[in-house]
């Protein structure tokens, strides 16, 4: 990697805490520049204006949490232990989250809606791929025989998704991880309703 790759990698990283933090709307280039210690011909030189930074950040700040819940679910067999990772995942990584500005699909949904359309389609495009790799682990457990035939992977994706960006609200705005905890403890049983039966 070059030396203007590194530095544009940097600001995406560095950037994309601010956004995750202040909003896109609440942050200005002189709140960018002052937190990455540049200046905005340096920022414009990676970037064509804030909203083409900002959808990079969003990107870059969605692809560094799957990839720390990657590294939590690769050790585990099966879409069983899989999925029962996967949702443990958020409450292991939840203080680094926290110290992040929060959950960015959940920051930046609530940031975009109605004022925002690109960064908005980019979090339907990040949601939409959460979804469907939840589907894929609950199918996965179906042909394999872990999970019931009748199990609805959508609306399990659904729910699963709806639990944890409503666990990571509650436990980062009452300051309390339980609400997290509490959330993942409900995934658990939605996974038992799938569990085949024991003969």
């Amino acid at each position: 990697m070059g030396k203007a790759e590194e530095t544009r990698k940097s600001i995406i990283e560095k950037s994309a805490v601010v956004f995750n933090k202040n909003g896109f709307q609440r942050t200005s280039m002189s709140t960018l520049t002052q937190a990455l210690g540049l200046t905005k011909g340096a920022i414009y030189g990676h970037f064509t204006d804030k909203d083409d930074l900002a959808v990079e950040a969003f990107r870059s700040s969605v692809e560094r949490i799957r990839r720390r819940i990657g590294e939590r679910i690769g050790d585990h067999e099966g879409a069983l232990g899989k999925l029962r990772a996967y949702a443990e995942s958020f409450v292991v990584l939840f203080e680094e989250t926290r110290n992040t500005g929060g959950c960015p699909i959940l920051n930046t949904a609530a940031d975009s809606d109605d004022t925002h359309p690109q960064l908005l389609d980019e979090v339907r495009r990040a949601l939409i791929a959460w979804e469907e790799g939840i589907v894929r682990l609950v199918e996965l457990g179906k042909s394999t025989g872990e999970f019931r035939l009748d199990a609805d992977a959508c609306a399990f994706a659904a729910n699963f998704i709806a639990l944890i960006e409503g666990g990571i609200l509650l436990a980062k705005t009452l300051n309390d991880r339980k609400y997290l905890e509490r959330s993942v403890g409900a995934i658990d049983l939605l996974i038992d309703a799938m569990l085949m039966a024991i003969p």
